[in-house]
């Protein structure tokens, strides 16, 4: 997963609003800090979204929301 990925799916799943004060804000215990701190500590994306993703409760389906074409990816908005 790519950094650019990593935010796509993050507006994809979590909408933009809710996704930027989830990333910004939402301790994630298993990474000792937020999306962004990893991030910018050089963590994988991959492995920040995982944390996210489980983190946040959702369909862990999502995981690999990147591997997904654009129409899959807007039908899975829905």
């Amino acid at each position: 997963m790519k950094v650019s990925e990593f935010w796509e799916g993050v507006d994809t799943v979590f909408g933009t609003t809710l996704g930027r004060s989830y990333t910004s804000d939402l301790y994630l215990t298993s990474l000792r800090g937020t999306c962004e701190e990893a991030l910018d500590c050089g963590v994988a994306p991959q492995e920040v979204w995982d944390a996210l993703v489980d983190e946040a409760g959702v369909d862990p389906s999502v995981k690999w929301i990147h591997r997904l074409d654009q129409k899959e990816r807007r039908r899975s908005r829905s």
